[in-house]
């Protein structure tokens, strides 16, 4: 999966290099591939949890589990 995410995570990040109002998104995308690098990819910067395998493969770039996500 790490790979995969890998890729998906490249490919997007040289699609948005052409637009000028992506650098928030490229941001995110460069910090989820240094995690990966770290290997702290998968864990929630809040809690130290997992992020699901659904919530990763729908936003490999997530930094927080759902959990950390919802408003209390």
């Amino acid at each position: 999966m790490k790979a995969d995410a890998r890729r998906a995570l490249e490919a997007r990040r040289a699609s948005l290099r052409q637009s000028p109002d992506a650098h928030h998104e490229l941001a995110e995308i460069d910090a989820a591939l240094e995690r990966m690098d770290a290997g702290s990819w998968g864990r929630c910067e809040t809690c130290g949890g997992a992020i699901g395998r659904g919530r990763l493969r729908a936003l490999p770039e997530a930094r927080h589990c759902l959990d950390c996500t919802r408003p209390d």
